[in-house]
């Protein structure tokens, strides 16, 4: 059977696929690159690759995500392992990191901290991009922390990454970044695979899904330096009530930017 074959056979195309979530799994799987998946379409597999890929169709058509059967992500251009219990970080958590970078372009040896860490992508690629940086990043979950050390470890990345309650035992940085849990409990625009299987304390923050964020709000500036930023994550509908409770909290120049889908996706402030 080739691999053209495969993908149009009934039990792989019952996982219901994206083109980048076949790429993946040929990539993960058989070594192949998208060019390599083109060139080698109409090539017969072995029997071990057709079982492979089988087994991991089969636990995807069941709900499970593709991320953790393959226990790996891709953030930015870097290949993070992901298991179960951590967070899997998407593509819009990407804007996070373009805010976080044109913030620290003009600063001298930055120091960062990414709170709500989950495997360490925020952090981790902004040390990637800023090796001159103090990178730092923190999880109230052990089995975040643990991810996101090994993620270093397999990556040469120089960043540490701590248990905490969000500020609770840190310093004072120039910037802080967080893509906080801001989803409102029994939201029915929650895909099953994700409600299912993805932690809930990384996900689910309170009536309106802003609990830790009003949190977040107020006690970042402690830890912020003068003229020091935070830059969050939010819903595509909560621009407006995170301006709101920053001002509130007395940050200033708000600005919240959009994602590629033209929806309110971060938003950045400074603390006078």
């Amino acid at each position: 059977m080739t691999l053209t074959e495969l993908f149009q056979s009934e039990s792989i195309r019952a996982a219901n696929w994206t083109p980048n979530e076949r790429q993946l799994v040929c990539f993960e799987l058989m070594g192949w690159s998208l060019t390599e998946q083109v060139l080698f379409a109409d090539k017969d597999l072995d029997l071990l690759m057709l079982r492979n890929i089988r087994a991991v169709a089969k636990r995807a058509q069941a709900g499970e995500p593709l991320n953790y059967i393959l226990e790996v992500a891709y953030f930015d251009h870097l290949r993070l392992s992901v298991e179960p219990g951590v967070l899997i970080p998407r593509p819009d958590t990407e804007l996070l990191v373009q805010a976080a970078e044109e913030w620290i372009s003009s600063i001298e040896k930055p120091c960062i901290h990414d709170v709500c860490t989950g495997t360490g992508a925020v952090a981790l690629v902004l040390k990637a991009k800023r090796p001159d940086a103090e990178v730092s990043g923190s999880d109230l979950m052990d089995v975040a922390v643990e991810c996101a050390r090994r993620n270093a470890a397999d990556l040469s990345l120089d960043v540490t990454f701590t248990q905490s309650d969000l500020f609770q035992g840190l310093g004072v940085f120039d910037l802080v970044t967080a893509n906080p849990p801001y989803i409102a409990l029994g939201d029915p625009e929650i895909d099953a695979s994700v409600s299912e299987h993805e932690p809930h304390i990384a996900l689910y923050s309170g009536y309106d899904g802003l609990q830790l964020m009003r949190r977040l709000l107020h006690d970042a500036r402690a830890h912020v330096k003068p003229s020091g930023a935070l830059c969050v994550e939010h819903g595509h509908r909560q621009a407006k009530v995170v301006q709101t409770l920053a001002l509130e909290n007395g940050w200033v120049d708000t600005e919240t930017i959009l994602d590629l889908a033209g929806r309110d996706r971060v938003t950045r402030m400074r603390k006078p």
